[in-house]
């Protein structure tokens, strides 16, 4: 079999699942990095298909120290927190929240 086809046939898989690409890969056995390349040049996406929109509630919260020093907070399921500088690039933001969703 060609690596292609199976890296194909994976994130054809994926894509059908509903799975984030971190749940899918966690439960494949694959390396999240390698995957995610993959994903990106496998196969092109549907651009007749619906996105889905994620509601977003922003609020204020006290001044910590971290977010005086210019902290992004980003809560995700389960209680996981990430803090990233915002140094960070806003593409490499996208592409942070691409692969979390």
């Amino acid at each position: 079999m060609k690596i292609n086809a199976h890296w194909q046939r994976h994130v054809k898989a994926w894509r059908e699942s509903g799975l984030s690409q971190a749940d899918y890969c966690r439960q494949q056995g694959i390396n999240p990095k390698t995957f995610s390349a993959w994903a990106r040049r496998a196969l092109p996406i549907d651009k007749n298909t619906p996105l889905d929109v994620v509601s977003v509630q922003v609020a204020p919260s006290p001044p910590t120290a971290a977010a005086e020093a210019g902290a992004i907070f980003l809560r995700l399921a389960h209680g996981v927190q990430l803090e990233l500088s915002t140094a960070v690039s806003p593409r490499w933001l996208a592409e942070l929240l691409r692969c979390l969703a």
